[in-house]
C-alpha cells in the first residue's frame, strides 16, 4: 500500500508543477476574464489532498484500499463540481487525470516504474 499512496502523492506533485507552470504563463490565462487555469488546478489539487492516506480497518488489500482512494476522488470530484469556480474545467481535469492515472497502478503494473507522464 505504501507504493500505492507514494504513487499517488506523485501524481498530486506533477499535477500541482503543471499548475505553477501555468500560473506564470500568461497563455494560460483567459483575456476576458482574467483567470489563470492554474488556479483552477490548485484548488483541486487541495481538494485531493484532503483524501485520508492511510489505510482504514480492513483495508489490509491493496485491492480495496485502491478502490477506496478512487471511490474518495470520485467524492471530491463531485464535491468540486458543485461547489468550485471552475469555467475552463481545468480543475475537474486535473482530478480526472489522477485518478486515471491511479487506475491505471493496478490495471498496468508498467506505470508504477516511471515517472507520471
Amino acid at each position: 500500500m505504501d507504493a500505492i499512496r507514494h504513487y499517488f502523492l506523485a501524481q498530486l506533485a506533477e499535477q500541482e508543477a503543471e499548475a505553477a507552470r501555468h500560473l506564470g504563463d500568461g497563455y494560460w490565462t483567459d483575456s476576458r476574464t482574467g483567470r489563470n487555469v492554474g488556479l483552477d488546478e490548485l484548488q483541486a489539487i487541495g481538494a485531493m489532498k484532503a483524501v485520508a492516506l492511510d489505510p482504514r480497518p480492513g483495508e489490509e488489500d491493496a485491492q480495496i484500499y485502491l478502490g477506496r482512494l478512487l471511490a474518495d476522488l470520485d467524492d471530491v470530484a463531485n464535491r468540486f463540481r458543485a461547489a468550485a469556480p471552475d469555467p475552463d474545467g481545468y480543475g475537474i481535469a486535473t482530478i480526472g487525470t489522477v485518478a486515471r492515472r491511479l487506475a491505471a497502478f493496478d490495471s498496468d503494473p508498467s506505470v508504477r516504474f516511471r515517472s507520471a507522464p
